[in-house]
């Protein structure tokens, strides 16, 4: 051999045993399962999160059409989400809009205003002049 060439030493070869090759070993095999159900959790968790904002949004979007801040009705009605919801999870509205009209009935100055606006100013107040045609003209 030549000196240029390097040796192959021990630590380099490849151990060949039919057991390391054939059949992982019995705890990594249950680390992987341990590993695999923490992201399960995890996905679980975050999805349960993702849905109960969801549900909260759409109380709150059923409580805008009475009240000017829909928030409110959470903190006003001294309810939960959980209070909102029927036994297969989806939004009660007729609890939702009753709840609106009892914070509503107690403090009126929470209603969702509306606009103000005068009919005889801008489009509507003067009709103008009438449009005069040919049997006008022929009078």
């Amino acid at each position: 051999m030549s000196e240029t060439e390097p040796q192959e030493t021990p630590a380099e070869v490849e151990p060949t045993t039919d057991d390391a090759t054939n059949e992982p070993q019995k705890g990594n095999k249950e680390a992987r399962y341990r590993v695999e159900r923490n992201e399960a959790r995890t996905e679980r968790d975050a999805l349960a999160e993702r849905v109960e904002r969801m549900q909260r949004a759409e109380v709150e979007r059923l409580a805008g059409d009475g009240l000017s801040h829909p928030a409110d009705l959470f903190s006003l009605s001294g309810n939960e989400l959980a209070d909102y919801l029927t036994e297969s999870g989806d939004v009660d509205v007729e609890k939702v809009s009753a709840d609106v009209a009892a914070v509503l009935a107690e403090r009126p100055g929470l209603r969702k205003n509306s606009p103000a606006s005068d009919p005889t100013q801008g489009s509507g107040g003067n009709p103008g002049k009438p449009k005069l045609g040919w049997a006008d003209l022929l009078k």
